[in-house]
């Protein structure tokens, strides 16, 4: 299992936003991105790509949706032709508890210490939440993972490169922005 990293960056279109998406991205809440914006990958090869006007990639059967995220949606697994089923890693509930008054809350938090660890930048990577933040697994551990880092459209993403191949990832960078997953039938 070899893991390769890649930074993806989210090129807004500000003449085509509307004033309520410019608002709620100012205060920092997370809009879907469009078709009229663009997702700019840069692979750790030096290679760069966007992910507009991609073929769909019909090599992959999309399990059902998963309501494990709470504003986004993802799918439970997912199976490329002659490999592994990959399913989603579900959050882990945590306990917050406020020192000053009684209450506390639940708090979902994903763990990818483990697929970042050999990043170059891997100790001074600061990890912001995100709707966006998501971990997929097979049965010899994390193969995909997209961690939010720094507050102005910026992610990293790590794969395993023996499951997928740069269109592959260019088309589940896709999905997950733009929210078009195409789930299977059965």
């Amino acid at each position: 299992m070899s893991i390769k990293y890649a930074e993806i960056t989210i090129a807004r279109n500000l003449q085509e936003e509307t004033w309520l998406a410019y608002f709620k991205n100012l205060i920092g809440d997370e809009d879907i991105i469009t078709n009229n914006d663009t997702i700019i990958i840069s692979f750790d090869d030096g290679t760069l790509s966007d992910t507009n006007n991609k073929p769909v990639n019909n090599q992959f059967e999309i399990g059902p949706e998963s309501y494990h995220y709470q504003f986004s949606s993802y799918p439970i697994y997912f199976n490329k032709k002659d490999k592994n089923t990959v399913f989603l890693k579900a959050p882990i509930l945590e306990e917050v508890k406020e020192p000053r008054n009684l209450f506390s809350y639940m708090v979902r938090k994903l763990d990818s210490r483990d697929i970042f660890k050999d990043y170059k930048n891997c100790n001074t990577l600061k990890k912001e939440p995100s709707i966006y933040n998501v971990i997929y697994e097979d049965n010899t551990g994390d193969i995909f993972a997209l961690v939010k880092i720094g507050s102005n459209f910026k992610y990293l993403l790590a794969y395993d490169d023996s499951y997928f191949d740069k269109l592959d990832i260019e088309y589940f960078v896709n999905c997950i922005f733009t929210d078009t997953f195409t789930y299977s039938k059965k």
